[in-house]
């Protein structure tokens, strides 16, 4: 009869191995873990607690016959268990400081712990609390992870008896063991995963706080992808291209963090130019000063002319006779230090004053597109595992339109991936809303979904992702 008990548990205990390495969420495999533990063991309810700073704290609970389970992803509400000298009278805290399995008869009869806990919690359901089996999930380099506690054996007919009588007990703990090295390969990955996050979340610090006018976009854009991805996937079942898988779903998130990785690199004047001089106004200014000083009677004609100035500085748009203004004033001249007549203003003036729309010209538009390739090179030089291998191309791809007159790659159709699409739209959705930026108010939610409905028309944009975004009520 032994033999067979132990042919039965090692024909178990086997299934039990394979599900561990199977498993590769952490909660899943947690649940995995207690749920195959109880089965082996015939047990009616079971604990599984994690060791985390010192304690035992709750995880998962499972009571067959009360059809209780509490636990994976909601918090248990109940006190941690610390791991010291004061707690040793309870049998989880034994089990993990003394590294020991522990078996109980009944714990009404046992001397040996302090059962309060499961006494109490039987008078309060009518529960019968009896035999009892503690034992630790230690690993192979004797690292105490966990602990399990198993409530209950039964026998086929549904008698509670001894756990001993039960199982072997060896292959038990070679079972706990197993799952304790799939559980702590797991933290580990989670371990490195948490932080490779915490690095992404200081990059994304360090680049929004490089501006006074970029402080929240990064985080903006990141939340929008994800409430996107979530509507998208609540609206269309597993298997469409708008249904995201939790991985698919990190990466977009994740790409949407490090979007702007490559503005670390660009010049500060150049992202915080507030209007189309920028940081040329003070030396344009001591001309016209000097100027003034120079020749007392081109006083008006210079004050008229600062006006002009001042007006097409901050215009929204310049118009043929605004731009003809300013070449106008290209006459002017002041004496320059070596004495020789000179012009006010500069060629690099009259070039920034004359931008049609927005502050930046030609030049500094090229070096502000370059972040983009910049972000691209440098993620490339990091080294992404295959849970998040699209990111570097999606990051760096969030300036491409569908009628490949984006950048830095000139993408088109086919070649702009769904996510790189919603990359694009959030990213064009906040930077028109937000009211941070030096160079414009912020937009209405209604105008700036307008804005990007045209450019969907224009071929752009994905129409029917813009539609769907709008929708959706996510911006607002």
């Amino acid at each position: 009869m032994k033999t067979e008990i132990l042919q039965y548990d090692l024909e178990k205990a086997l299934e039990a191995v394979l599900a561990f390495s199977r498993e590769t969420n952490y909660y899943g495999l947690l649940n995995t873990i207690l749920t195959k533990m109880m089965e082996l063991t015939n047990a009616d309810a079971g604990t599984l607690y994690v060791a985390e700073d010192e304690q035992l704290v709750f995880r998962i609970m499972k009571t067959i016959s009360l059809n209780i389970y509490k636990g994976a992803h909601e918090n248990i509400d109940l006190p941690p268990i610390r791991l010291d000298g004061d707690h040793i009278d309870n049998i989880s805290a034994y089990a993990a400081i003394k590294n020991e399995l522990i078996n109980v008869d009944d714990v009404y009869e046992d001397a040996r712990f302090n059962f309060s806990g499961p006494k109490n919690y039987d008078k309060l359901t009518g529960y019968r609390t009896k035999s009892m089996l503690a034992f630790p999930l230690s690993t192979t380099e004797g690292e105490v992870i966990g602990v399990i506690q198993l409530i209950n054996a039964q026998d086929g007919a549904g008698a509670v008896i001894a756990f001993t009588a039960a199982f072997d007990t060896s292959v038990l703990l070679a079972l706990a063991s197993a799952s304790a090295n799939a559980l702590a390969n797991i933290l580990y990955a989670k371990e490195i995963d948490e932080l490779f996050h915490s690095f992404v979340r200081v990059m994304t610090k360090a680049i929004d706080e490089r501006s006074a006018y970029n402080v929240n976009h990064t985080n903006n854009v990141a939340k929008l992808c994800g409430a996107f991805a979530e509507y998208l996937t609540s609206q269309y079942p597993k298997g469409h291209d708008y249904h995201f898988s939790e991985n698919r779903q990190s990466q977009l998130v994740m790409a949407a963090y490090l979007h702007d990785v490559g503005k670390i690199v660009t010049p500060l004047h150049i992202m915080d130019k507030m209007d189309r001089l920028g940081d040329q106004t003070e030396s344009l200014q001591y001309r016209f000063d000097i100027a003034a000083l120079q020749n007392p009677g081109m006083s008006a004609k210079l004050a008229e002319a600062w006006s002009i100035i001042e007006a097409a500085n901050t215009s929204g748009f310049m118009t043929d006779e605004k731009v003809e203004q300013i070449k106008a004033l290209a006459d002017l001249k002041y004496i320059d230090r070596d004495g020789e007549p000179a012009p006010i203003l500069s060629g690099q003036n009259i070039e920034s004053l004359t931008v049609r729309k927005g502050t930046l010209t030609d030049d500094e538009r090229k070096i502000m597109q370059e972040h983009a390739a910049i972000t691209h090179r440098l993620l490339d030089n990091m080294k992404f595992n295959k849970s998040y291998r699209h990111v570097p191309t999606w990051a760096s791809s969030h300036h491409e339109y569908l009628d490949g007159t984006g950048y830095p790659y000139g993408l088109s159709g086919g070649e702009v991936e769904l996510e790189m699409c919603i990359l694009t739209i959030m990213d064009i959705y906040d930077a028109l809303t937000a009211g941070d930026r030096p160079y414009r108010r912020a937009m209405p939610s209604e105008k700036a979904c307008e804005i990007l409905k045209s450019m969907a028309g224009e071929g752009k944009l994905h129409k029917e992702l813009v539609t769907m975004f709008i929708e959706s009520g996510i911006g607002r």
